[in-house]
């Protein structure tokens, strides 16, 4: 995606793959973004959903939506990042 090789992430070698119930419980927390998609809790591991702001719903489109998301999930990552490590 070329908003995120604007910032250096490479995802040529990126795949997607349906989400097991063998993955959400190898986890350690499942992260869900947006309000749209349902995974259940599997063999203790937590689920966090992120209510994600959509601009599309503002009339930004494109590139200007990618990177208005891109950026929105980086600070929610960092955010979570400090909580994970004990900062927050």
């Amino acid at each position: 995606m070329q908003s995120l090789a604007e910032v250096g992430v490479d995802t040529s070698s990126a795949r997607t793959h349906q989400l097991t119930d063998d993955d959400v419980r190898a986890a350690d927390l499942v992260v869900v973004l947006g309000g749209e998609a349902r995974v259940e809790p599997v063999g203790g591991t937590p689920v966090e959903v992120w209510e994600t702001d959509e601009p599309s719903s503002r009339g930004v489109e494109g590139m200007d939506r990618m990177r208005l998301v891109r950026d929105d999930t980086a600070a929610r990552v960092e955010e979570l990042a400090g909580r994970l490590a004990g900062d927050g």
